[in-house]
């Protein structure tokens, strides 16, 4: 967020209504005007009829002012101006000064607006100069607005000073509900939350009182603001949403809301996100004209910049600059142009010194832009650590790291990674460590405070560059343990925490019912030929207010466990074995913890893991079907082994020395949270758990194992060929089990079984979700259901097995995972086996029913299934693309378990 924001929301008119002596129609029109101005517009268009027809030049003025500011409401700029200088002609004609002082006022908003903002202020000190009494006071808070356009915060407070208790005494609600927003703005620029969020309350109440739709509309986005430099995310995105909801009332698409919404999404690094709504906002200002469009056009080269898109992040911040620069706002000019060095530095490094960057910093600082001029010192003090400047490397890094103690999270956070590069560059290891710590922890303890997985987990980005840095720093000094500590506080902190539940919600549980009932329409419609148009609408609507109204919900106090001390979690392995795998500069490193003792391996490049990864889905879909051709059957499977050979030569052949034969726990990394395990060699028949994090498995293998002679539920969902014979043949294996098939396998029958059931079996559709893995899905009989279902369970079962295609496959954020497996195991869920790849449709039944009978035998699930798979690798076939999929994941081994 930046400190100044648009600020076109504060800048509305409002008429004098029938103290002026107007007849009652043009004075009920420009009343209207900013309180619902479509209606506003009706009445104004009638009203100048008659008073052309009656030359009643007074009341032509007023109802043309009315237009014009209607006009500005709608946000038809060219419209207002047009409008309001026809007012203030026919104000002249009729000889009134005041009617033409007040037309000038809102001609001057208009001109502000346009993008002029010099001509605007010539208007308003010549309303000035035309009205009186509580017109002059209105005149002033309107002067304030365009002087706080024109970046002249000092001016534009004094201005109100005077105002509000003229308007305060004449009980003019809608002006002193204006000057109250626009006074919380000039505070928010100035860091002053308090005093902010104190006019912008005391705003709110006097739309309340008075029934002002769209001031308060204007007056949640602003308060909305506050909330959001604060870091109170899910408070500000619920003041956003209410201001929408007045804004869309009245019929308006607002582009200084969009703005702002893209930039508390992209605060959380949503990025995706937020490029879609800034674009949405700079589409909004080109076809208004208006004077924000090079704001919007900012942010988009801001989230450009962290998405990568290199190309578009700088060519928008110097379109940005050039446009800043026709308006005259040059501490924007500042602002953008450090945007577009900032993208340079990125795409091309070697046409940009140390020097530059430092000069852009000092002119950031200068025009109040503290934040993005730490972010510049820090860049500053890396290009002079990289070309062996050591001391203007320490003179920047010095001053960023000033900005520790106070500021945003992310700033703090940033200002103390700064801190660390600097102790690191004087040799200082320890204090950098102890820099970076304290970086992690401010990160952490935000990220805490927000409620939704996907907030939590997209936030993990700020932490990145502080836990790479840190396992940086422990590679060079050859320290096992420091590179599995740092790994650790880089991943899965959102699954870590404290699960959210949220309070019971009807809307939201109504919500996800219509959304599993639109969704079974819109395929039977789609299935049987049929249009389906508004249901995809409707279904696009759903999730849009379900994933709107989970991020409003306020998370736990306090940051995650960190991760425990490896002579601990040794202790928990017994004979087996831990793998942390760890990503550095595409170079892939790994942490081994075996009898007791933690080793440090570097493996070498991912190159071919990840070529490979992208052939293995083909591989396996042929081998899935049954309908594929032997020889098409037979390249198939030499692909599926050619790719587990080349996983296997990098990720564990250099491991046997130290690893064995013992069973292994093991900690992926990126692309890794989707390998098949099962098909590498050295995994045939080899008991293997896979978790997000070792804290993650550490926590649950404390936890006192599963009561074998708990409660069982089975569940076939619909349209999967097999599902109901794999179910019974599941469900025969235990004593009592619950068995949901047909019409009982449906939402709420599910929640009711599952809700702390000891095993859980789904035969199932799933569906991933890349575009938002929290609306990944089960299919039951009523719908899907989602992420959002699993998440609203007061208790999670303690062993899970989805028998359903790519439910196990997660979505990665940075080193977060997203989706139904993450879902589970945030909630208390200890183990779950599913498939990271597509499974043939009706195979499976055999690969579980030998799992669970194994389980029954007394197995761990990790022995359980690497027994199993290595059964149906023996049959081949369908059979072997049944079984290479599926992954234990969480704490499938425990002390004690052996092969």
């Amino acid at each position: 967020m930046s400190p100044l924001r648009d600020t076109t929301k504060a800048i509305y008119d409002c008429g004098l209504g029938k103290e002026a002596g107007i007849e009652s129609s043009p004075a009920e029109a420009l009343r209207l005007a900013t309180v619902d101005p479509a209606r506003a517009r009706v009445l104004a268009v009638r009203a100048e009829s008659a008073a052309r027809r009656a030359g009643d030049r007074a009341a032509e003025s007023v109802s043309q002012r009315a237009l014009g500011v209607a006009a500005m409401q709608l946000r038809d700029l060219d419209g207002a101006v047009t409008h309001l200088r026809r007012s203030v002609a026919a104000a002249r004609r009729a000889g009134s000064a005041q009617l033409v002082g007040e037309a000038r006022m809102s001609l001057a908003s208009a001109l502000a607006l346009r993008g002029l903002p010099a001509r605007a202020f010539r208007e308003i000190e010549a309303a000035r100069r035309e009205l009186d009494g509580v017109s002059a006071a209105r005149a002033l808070v309107q002067r304030s607005a365009i002087l706080l356009e024109m970046g002249r915060e000092d001016e534009a407070l004094e201005s109100l000073r005077p105002a509000l208790p003229v308007l305060r005494r004449a009980g003019d609600a809608q002006w002193e509900t204006r000057a109250l927003s626009n006074r919380g703005l000039l505070h928010l620029a100035r860091r002053s939350f308090a005093a902010a969020e104190q006019d912008l309350v005391a705003a709110l109440r006097l739309c309340a009182e008075h029934n002002l739709e769209l001031p308060r509309a204007y007056a949640e986005q602003n308060l909305g603001c506050v909330k959001a430099y604060r870091g109170e995310v899910p408070a500000a995105l619920e003041h956003f949403d209410r201001a929408e909801e007045h804004y869309h009332r009245q019929g308006m698409r607002v582009g200084s809301l969009l703005v702002d919404r893209a930039s508390l999404l992209l605060s959380v690094r949503l990025v995706d996100e937020a490029r879609a709504t800034a674009e949405a906002a700079v589409r909004a200002y080109e076809s208004q004209k208006r004077m924000h469009l090079p704001e919007a056009r900012l942010l988009l080269s801001t989230v450009a910049l962290v998405q990568g898109d290199l190309a578009t992040a700088e060519s928008a911040a110097a379109q940005a600059a050039r446009e800043f620069a026709r308006l005259g706002r040059r501490n924007w000019v500042a602002l953008a142009r450090d945007a577009r060095l900032q993208a340079l530095a990125r795409r091309h490094p070697e046409r940009v010194t140390p020097g530059q960057v430092r000069r852009s910093a000092e002119a950031l600082a200068q025009a109040g832009w503290t934040v993005q001029a730490l972010a510049a010192r820090v860049l500053a003090g890396r290009l002079s650590l990289e070309r062996g400047r050591l001391a203007q490397a320490r003179t920047d890094l010095a001053l960023a790291g000033r900005a520790r103690a106070a500021g945003p999270a992310d700033s703090r956070a940033r200002a103390w990674l700064a801190e660390a590069m600097l102790r690191r560059a004087d040799g200082n290891r320890y204090g950098a460590r102890r820099a970076l710590a304290a970086g992690l922890r401010i990160v952490e303890e935000h990220q805490a405070t927000l409620g939704a997985t996907e907030l939590r987990a997209h936030m993990s980005a700020h932490r990145g560059a502080l836990a790479r840095l840190g396992v940086r720093i422990a590679l060079e000094d050859g320290d096992p343990h420091g590179v599995y500590a740092w790994s650790e506080r880089g991943r899965a902190i959102a699954t870590l925490l404290h699960p959210l539940r949220p309070p019971a919600d009807p809307q939201l549980a109504g919500d996800l019912a219509d959304l599993r009932a639109t969704v079974t329409e819109l395929e039977e419609r789609r299935g049987g030929g049929q249009p389906a148009t508004a249901l995809l609408h409707r279904q696009i609507t759903l999730e849009r207010r379900i994933r709107d109204r989970w991020r409003t919900f306020t998370g736990s106090s306090g940051a995650a466990t960190g991760p425990p001390p490896i002579a601990q979690l040794a202790a928990y392995l017994g004979e087996a074995a831990l793998v942390e795998y760890v990503q550095l500069d595409d170079v892939l490193h790994a942490v081994t913890v075996a009898g007791g003792q933690a080793r440090l391996h570097t493996l070498g490049p991912l190159t071919a893991v990840l070529h490979n990864l992208t052939h293995l889905p083909f591989a396996l879909h042929r081998l899935a079907d049954a309908r594929t051709a032997p020889a098409n059957a037979a390249a198939a499977r030499l692909v599926l082994e050619r790719a587990g050979r080349v996983f296997d030569d990098l990720l564990l052949r250099p491991l046997a020395p130290v690893v064995g034969d013992r069973p292994l726990v093991v900690v992926p990394t990126g692309a890794l949270q989707s390998l098949p395990w099962s098909i590498l060699p050295s995994c045939a028949g080899r008991p293997v758990t896979v978790t997000p994090s070792a804290t993650l498995w550490f926590q649950s293998a404390r936890r006192p194992a599963v009561d074998p002679a708990g409660s069982v539920v089975v569940v076939a969902g619909p349209g999967l060929p097999g599902a109901r014979t794999e179910a019974d043949a599941v469900a025969a294996l235990y004593d009592a089990p619950l068995l949901l098939t047909n019409g009982a396998a449906d939402a709420a029958h599910v929640t009711a079984a599952m809700r702390g059931a000891t095993m859980a079996h789904v035969a199932a559709h799933g569906q991933p979700r890349s575009d938002n893995p929290q609306f990944s899905s089960l299919r039951l009989a009523d719908g899907p259901y989602t992420v959002y279902d699993l998440e609203m369970l007061s208790e999670a079962p303690r062993h899970v097995v989805l028998a359903a295609c790519d439910t196990g496959r997660s979505h990665v954020v940075g080193e977060e995972v997203l989706g139904l497996t993450s879902a589970l195991l945030s909630q208390g869920t200890e183990t779950l086996v599913a498939p990271v790849v597509p499974v043939p449709d009706g195979e499976t039944a055999p690969l579980m029913q030998a799992y669970h009978a194994r389980l029954r035998a007394g197995n761990s699930p990790a022995e359980a299934l690497a027994s199993a798979q290595e059964h149906s690798r023996a049959e081949g076939g369908l059979q072997l693309a049944a079984a290479a999929g599926f992954v234990c994941l969480g704490a499938g081994l425990r002390a004690g378990s052996s092969r």
